[in-house]
């Protein structure tokens, strides 16, 4: 029963959403389209990236590479790079914040890539020691 009474909110939503639109002018639906456009484009990951310049270095089967991050966050990071790599490998990586003396070091995870570089996932962070 739960399922049905969801399927009809469901079902009168998208009418009445569809309602609205079809008796919405054309200059109100041009300007829903770049509303509804820049609400897609609007970062939806956990944790916000801050933009920045920080050299990173990076290890994948025992060869080193030397990029830069170009925006961070708890979670992850932007490397560009001029390298394309699988989905899902694994990185080690390790850098510095500006100002700190201690390298961060990191096992991240390729998360995505594209023509300017690469996104990481960081699995685990830690302090060298």
């Amino acid at each position: 029963m739960a399922s049905s009474i969801k399927r009809f909110d469901e079902r009168s939503i998208m009418r009445r959403l569809s309602e609205l639109v079809d008796n919405l002018t054309i200059d109100e639906v041009r300007i829903l389209s770049r509303l509804l456009e820049n609400w897609e484009k609007k970062d939806q990951r956990k944790h916000p990236r801050t933009p920045c310049s920080i050299i990173t270095e990076y290890m994948i089967e025992d060869r080193v590479y030397k990029d830069k991050i170009k925006n961070i966050g708890l979670g992850g990071a932007f490397i560009q790079s001029r390298n394309s790599f699988p989905l899902d490998l694994e990185i080690s990586q390790s850098f510095f914040f500006p100002n700190f003396e201690i390298p961060i070091q990191s096992k991240s995870k390729v998360v995505w890539t594209g023509p300017n570089g690469f996104g990481v996932k960081f699995n685990i962070i830690e302090n060298e020691k």
